[in-house]
């Protein structure tokens, strides 16, 4: 392929850093005894009892299927804990087990460490703000009206 940057899509640039960044992360959590869906631990956590498997989809960018998935993966795991809402019976709500409650400063912490060398690398390549650019390169392609369509990741 030519390796011209202008003949490369951006998307799949970002989606080569992105397998990296988790491939890093990945790597610094193995030793939990769970393959996957670290993060999904930390925004359980941020919710304090207090998130539906909705809300969660919503966070995560991520179908209900994908959701449901996950969710009977990390309840195998013994790493959470479904209660039903008690204002909607239809809902659950998601809660951290005493092992993931542990993991989670581990999954902030390899999160801090994976973030930090995309930072470090980006101040040395003159790139300040890195993260609000980022921000505003992802609102102006949703300026363009193309966000009607969802992409869904595999796990």
């Amino acid at each position: 392929m030519d390796k011209n940057p202008c003949e490369r899509p951006l998307g799949k640039l970002f989606s080569e850093m992105a397998k990296a960044y988790v491939g890093n992360f990945i790597a610094r959590l193995g030793h939990l005894g769970i393959s996957r869906n670290y993060y999904a631990l930390v925004v359980i956590d941020h919710y304090n009892g207090n998130l539906s498997q909705t809300t969660l989809g919503e966070e995560l960018f991520l179908d209900k299927a994908s959701v449901v998935r996950m969710l009977d993966y990390l309840e195998a795991e013994n790493c959470i804990l479904r209660k039903q809402n008690p204002k909607d019976r239809r809902a659950h709500l998601l809660e951290l087990t005493p092992k993931a409650l542990e993991m989670v400063p581990e999954i902030v912490k390899a999160v801090r460490e994976s973030n930090a060398i995309c930072f470090e690398m980006a101040e040395d390549m003159g790139f300040k703000n890195f993260t609000e650019n980022l921000e505003k390169m992802r609102e102006a392609l949703h300026a363009e009206h193309i966000d009607r369509y969802d992409i869904h990741f595999n796990e």
